[in-house]
């Protein structure tokens, strides 16, 4: 199948309200070439002295975001939605299309995803790559392949960073929409004995259940393909909900019966014109909400039953 790239080009002032109204047309396959500071984290990231002169002839000022939209699914249609928002939004901008194979856009994006730190003590790395392990550094090693969740997303990134003070050891997890499951994962990683992961999408489990191997973890967790918690019948620790606002309040009803007592609901992939509604919807389910987070035009909420 044929993808259609399209490519966003604005001024790297603009990259977090550009990405936020980006991320309204797909929440998956998109990433974003920003070059203003290079010269400062190239060396944190990839560990290098000198940068590649190609790199360094690049616009700093200019920003580029990636969406592919797969050729069924009417990319024109997300193109004229791109262009009247960035228009509203008052953002100056230019928008190419171009088709590319499924290949192409399933690996290609390999070449920007690095290392990255997160939170106090969690990093991120990808399969492909090397890095040296830090004492008192939690490492998760990620192929998300086609499935969302590499934690360079705010997202993903606002949840791991909620995650890590409140997980214990021990922990149950639950969850919900795994993607190519980061966050439980990752919990594990950091101390949590056992996870549910559960997905719509069966490459989404498929991917998760490689990266749960993948990190010597594949034993302590159970694989479910299906629609929400509907399928789930225990109560758990910790419980993640990385998805949408929508699905997020449909969801709420449900959460309560699936905490512990003292367990922890982190829900993120929550537009900031949406907060208000899905926190009326978190108090009126139940729940409190302990810390609320934002980064990038999305929000995220640690919360526990009241």
């Amino acid at each position: 199948m044929d993808w259609t790239q399209i490519d966003i080009e604005i001024n790297c002032a603009d990259i977090e309200l550009g990405s936020s109204i980006a991320h309204m047309v797909v929440p998956y396959g998109i990433y974003i070439e920003d070059y203003s500071d290079l010269e400062e984290l190239a060396p944190q990231i990839a560990h290098i002295d000198l940068i590649d002169e190609e790199l360094l002839k690049k616009d700093r000022t200019k920003a580029v975001i990636h969406l592919y939209i797969p050729e069924d699914q009417h990319p024109h249609e997300a193109v004229v939605f791109l262009t009247d928002r960035l228009q509203a939004a008052g953002i100056e901008f230019a928008v190419g299309c171009s088709s590319i194979a499924e290949e192409d856009w399933a690996f290609g994006w390999k070449k920007y995803y690095h290392p990255l730190p997160i939170g106090d003590h969690l990093v991120v790395c990808p399969s492909w790559e090397n890095y040296d392990k830090k004492p008192g550094e939690v490492v998760v090693t990620l192929d998300p392949g086609m499935a969302f969740g590499t934690g360079t997303h705010s997202t993903t990134k606002l949840c791991l960073e909620l995650m890590q003070p409140v997980v214990k050891p021990g922990s149950t997890v639950l969850d919900i929409g795994c993607g190519s499951g980061i966050l439980a994962v990752s919990a594990l990683l950091c101390g949590a004995d056992s996870a549910l992961l559960c997905d719509i999408d069966a490459t989404a489990v498929k991917v998760a259940r490689e990266n749960a191997a993948l990190n010597g973890v594949e034993d302590r967790c159970q694989f479910i393909q299906g629609d929400l918690a509907a399928a789930v019948d225990q109560q758990y620790d910790l419980f993640f909900a990385n998805i949408v606002a929508d699905i997020i309040i449909r969801l709420l009803p449900d959460v309560r019966g699936h905490l512990k007592p003292g367990g922890r609901f982190i829900a993120s992939g929550i537009v900031d014109v949406r907060r208000d509604e899905v926190l009326a919807s978190v108090a009126q389910n139940g729940l409190e909400v302990e810390q609320m987070a934002e980064d990038g035009g999305w929000v995220a909420l640690l919360c526990r039953a009241r």
